[in-house]
C-alpha cells in the first residue's frame, strides 16, 4: 500500500465517528449511507483538499455531496 492510500484510510477511519455523531447516525446507518453515495471514494477524491479543510467544513462537504444525489441526512 502506497503512503497516500495510507493516509487517505487513515483519513477515512478518522471521520466515521465524526460523521457519525454529526448527522446522529449510527455506524450501521452510516455504513449503509457510505455504500450508497460512494462517500469513501469521495473522500479519496478529496483527501488533498480535506487536508486544508477543518472537521466542519469536511462534514458540510460531505453532506452537500450527498444531498446533490437526492439523499437526506437530517429530518
Amino acid at each position: 500500500m502506497v503512503e497516500r492510500d495510507k493516509a487517505v484510510l487513515n483519513m477515512q477511519l478518522t471521520l466515521i465517528p465524526i460523521l457519525s455523531k454529526a448527522w446522529n447516525k449510527s455506524y450501521c446507518e452510516l455504513s449503509d449511507i457510505f455504500k450508497e453515495y460512494d462517500v469513501l471514494g469521495y473522500i479519496d477524491v478529496c483527501y488533498e483538499k480535506y487536508n486544508s479543510t477543518g472537521n466542519r467544513g469536511i462534514i458540510e462537504d460531505i453532506q452537500d455531496y450527498i444531498e446533490m444525489q437526492g439523499g437526506k441526512l437530517v429530518e
